[in-house]
């Protein structure tokens, strides 16, 4: 059974990118991650319970140690996945399509099942990591999702988990792969070094996203230690920004916004 860690960045108020990142794995692949990151720390002398990415990316005194745990990250068999979304682009949608691409159910009258969640664009990027984890699951096979408890999307992920498998919430999409949706478990990031690993990813995505943003500048690819976190990628798909062209597509790929019903 496959593990996913994950963790998230830019979902304040007035962000102006929201990320979704994390690693997947199995088992004991997970473990052995799991001690290298210990030893890196130990090695620092550096409590686990103090790792914290958004404030120690920002130290140069750090940068020696964040530098060992990308090292660790990118010599375990753990794979990474990450999606950032512009939040001005999500925000340009109308209300009723926001909702649907948060997770509303459309039935065939026009009229919204569900309400989504149209004021929190990270809900595109969440439902885009679940999906590529579960891709990568075998056939016949669950992927277990962690997310930190005293994180915001804890909250969220019980009830997405939830209406995935009770409400078929995507049978007009094409997620093919959501019966292999596992469960999700909710452990303290300080006494998890698998997220502590997804707290760097993010963060470390996040910077490039705002960087890419500043510049207009889509093209560059990752480098430094985002480019180690992301050795282990299996596509460069794996690490996706979505902007409002790719929004628009996945509306159009949906039968129910190319056909009788328009979104608006």
């Amino acid at each position: 059974m496959l593990e996913a860690y994950f963790d998230e960045s830019g979902i304040h108020d007035r962000a102006a990118v929201c990320v979704v990142a994390g690693y997947f794995g199995y088992a004991n692949q997970w473990r052995a991650q799991e001690q290298k990151w210990r030893k890196v720390l130990k090695d620092f002398n550096f409590p686990l319970e103090d790792f914290h990415a958004t404030n120690l990316i920002r130290s140069k005194r750090h940068q020696p140690m964040l530098g060992k745990l990308a090292e660790a990250i990118a010599k375990s068999a753990i794979y990474p996945i990450a999606a950032g979304i512009i939040v001005d682009d999500f925000n340009s949608f109308s209300e009723i399509q926001r909702k649907w691409m948060t997770g509303a159910t459309i039935l065939k009258t026009g009229k919204l099942k569900t309400s989504g969640a149209p004021t929190k664009p990270y809900f595109i990027p969440f439902q885009f990591c679940l999906r590529k984890v579960t891709d990568y699951t075998k056939p016949g096979r669950k992927a277990n999702f962690f997310f930190g408890l005293d994180k915001p999307m804890a909250k969220y992920a019980k009830v997405m988990f939830t209406q995935v498998k009770t409400q078929k919430l995507w049978s007009q999409s094409s997620w093919q792969t959501q019966r292999r949706l596992g469960d999700p478990a909710f452990p303290l990031a300080k006494e998890t070094p698998q997220l502590q690993a997804a707290d760097l990813l993010v963060h470390l995505t996040y910077q490039h996203m705002l960087e890419r943003l500043a510049i207009n500048d889509w093209n560059a690819r990752p480098s430094g230690m985002l480019a180690i976190c992301l050795r282990n990628k299996k596509s460069w798909h794996d690490h996706m920004f979505q902007a409002k062209i790719h929004l628009q597509q996945m509306l159009e790929q949906t039968y129910v916004f190319a056909g009788n019903w328009d979104g608006h």
